[in-house]
């Protein structure tokens, strides 16, 4: 032990020996007074949306420290343990600023022990704070030069920091080393990838995977390099096989610690990271695991739901509905879900029931006023379906799929022209990188015959804008029916006349409707608007339960 190690403790023993008698309650948050000018008091933490297994748990741990603060003479080895251990419980239960009080406080009584300085390194990464976690790792390689996932960690932050070369040497230092070799060539090759030596890139990425196939994030910084090489079916394999997992190593200090994530919360934290990688019969054996430990979580029981239903099973997915509503009968989010069932299965009345249902306990429900829009559009009622459009947009502006055929009803129930052309510029502000919007604007402004819409000029300037943009046939089609509008006819007749030959080559099947604004060009008219609107692109999208399932947001999934 240093001499100011030493220093330190006898400092500790001198306080702890003059000092009063301990005091009751919780002295972790109320240190006594020969501890309080030397180590963090604990504040307690709250606990309510932790299980009662990890509450208990961290519960026990904070009276076993109380009564190693308030014992006579108070044993440093022990304090230490119980400060560590503690934050420890609070640092996997995301308790991040409590567990950083619990290691200052160990690591000061106990400096020169590894595990805390380790842990402590550990949750500065875990929180973002690279470079502390890059002093504190460092400082703990000085208490322990054996322990090789710690170097691979060191590596890990350098890599990060942009450190290449000492990155470098920490890698090649453990890549040998049983159970790091998949993690260290991935860094390895990172960094030939990022020094672009593709030949070096290429070899490690391909022998981490030898070490570890299931690794797929090393798939895309592999395709990367193949590509970089002129290899480009093997990228294009490699980017099919991408997703989200790093390769894995072994480090007992961590993988204890991970250990202490005991009940429910770990089991739908876990649940939560396989839908990420979109492992759903994972995902909802999870649930299924944490429900068994907290069976009246609804918020669980409709995710667990729904990761049945995306592991293809239905009727599961339908009773785990079900059971949920029977514990919270107005819980719009299972409303919708079991309204999505029933479409599924044909039942659009059920199916509206329970739209209806989740509309009016949550009146901006955003899917199901969409979905029970889309029955009417298919009804053909566009007033009601523009209704229930026109509120799932309200509750998300920038929901693309409820906005399209929205726009559609307005045309279709002869909406005003002021509110046509109004939602119309406002969807061309929300998606400026949808041009169905902008093109349909220029339509109406040319083709309309309304006053209060036809404006050819400016549908000339914005068609002339949006063909320098993309210069693509309906853009030209568009340009055209701009010169017709503003009455130069023979720049439409000519525009149209190169579109209808490109036409016969390369799209002969829309050949008859080109040739039919032509002859209205050359007649110098316009083409009615019903000729020239695309009603099916403006048509409600086709129902899809698995798109509802997977992508529909939860307020709070557990």
């Amino acid at each position: 032990m240093s001499f100011l190690n030493r220093l330190k403790l006898l400092t500790f023993i001198t306080l702890l020996l003059a000092g009063p008698p301990a005091m009751a309650g919780d002295a972790a948050s109320a240190l006594p007074v020969s501890l309080a000018g030397s180590l963090r008091a604990i504040q307690e933490v709250r606990l309510d949306d932790l299980d009662t297994q990890a509450r208990d748990s961290i519960q026990l741990a904070r009276r076993q420290l109380n009564e190693v603060l308030q014992a006579q003479p108070v044993q440093l080895d022990k304090l230490a343990a119980a400060y560590g251990e503690l934050g420890g419980l609070y640092q996997v239960h995301a308790a991040f600023p409590a567990a950083e009080d619990c290691y200052h406080n160990a690591g000061q009584l106990a400096p020169d022990e590894f595990r805390w300085a380790y842990y402590a390194a550990y949750l500065a990464e875990k929180d973002g704070r690279t470079k502390l976690a890059l002093d504190r790792y460092r400082h703990a390689l000085t208490l322990d030069t054996a322990y090789k996932a710690l170097t691979l960690r060191l590596g890990n932050i350098l890599l990060d920091l942009n450190e290449l070369e000492q990155a470098q040497t920490a890698f090649q230092e453990v890549v040998s080393a049983v159970g790091l070799e998949a993690a260290s060539l991935y860094g390895l090759g990172q960094i030939a990838l990022l020094q672009r030596d593709y030949d070096t890139a290429i070899d490690a990425f391909t022998r981490a995977l030898q070490y570890e196939p299931a690794a797929s994030r090393i798939h895309y910084p592999l395709a990367q390099a193949l590509r970089a090489t002129q290899r480009n079916d093997e990228a294009k394999a490699q980017l099919a096989l991408r997703g989200d997992q790093p390769p894995s190593f072994r480090d007992p200090l961590i993988e204890g610690l991970e250990a202490l994530k005991i009940g429910s919360r770990f089991q739908f934290l876990q649940a939560m990271k396989a839908i990420k990688r979109q492992d759903y019969a994972a995902a909802s054996e999870a649930f299924a695991e944490g429900l068994s430990g907290d069976p009246d979580n609804v918020q669980a029981r409709i995710s667990y739901a729904r990761t049945l239903y995306l592991a293809d099973k239905k009727s599961g997915a339908r009773q785990a509905l079900e059971a949920a509503l029977a514990m919270q009968p107005d819980n719009s989010l299972g409303l919708f879900l079991l309204g999505i069932l029933a479409e599924e299965t044909g039942d659009a009345s059920k199916a509206a029931s329970y739209y209806r249902l989740a509309i009016r306990y949550t009146p901006d429900h955003t899917g199901a006023h969409q979905y029970l829009a889309d029955q009417y559009y298919r009804q053909g009622n566009y007033t009601a379906a523009a209704e229930h459009y026109a509120s799932s947009i309200r509750g998300e502006p920038s929901n693309l799929a409820a906005t399209i055929p929205y726009i559609g009803t307005l045309l279709l129930t002869d909406a005003p022209a002021a509110t046509l052309m109004t939602e119309l510029e406002t969807a061309i502000d929300r998606f400026p990188e949808y041009p169905g919007f902008k093109s349909l604007q220029i339509l109406l402004l040319a083709g309309s015959r309304n006053p209060e819409i036809h404006a050819p000029e400016t549908a000339l300037k914005n068609a002339q804008q949006l063909n320098d943009q993309y210069r693509i046939p309906p853009h030209q089609e568009l340009l055209a029916l701009a010169y017709a509008a503003s009455g130069d006819y023979p720049q439409a007749v000519s525009m149209q006349e190169e579109l209808l030959s490109y036409a016969h080559r390369a799209m002969p099947g829309e050949a008859d409707r080109v040739a039919q604004t032509l002859a209205y060009y050359q007649d110098k008219t316009l083409p009615p608007l019903d000729e020239l609107l695309n009603y099916a692109a403006l048509e409600a999208q086709r129902f899809n339960a698995t798109a509802a399932f997977r992508d529909y947001p939860a307020p709070r999934p557990y």
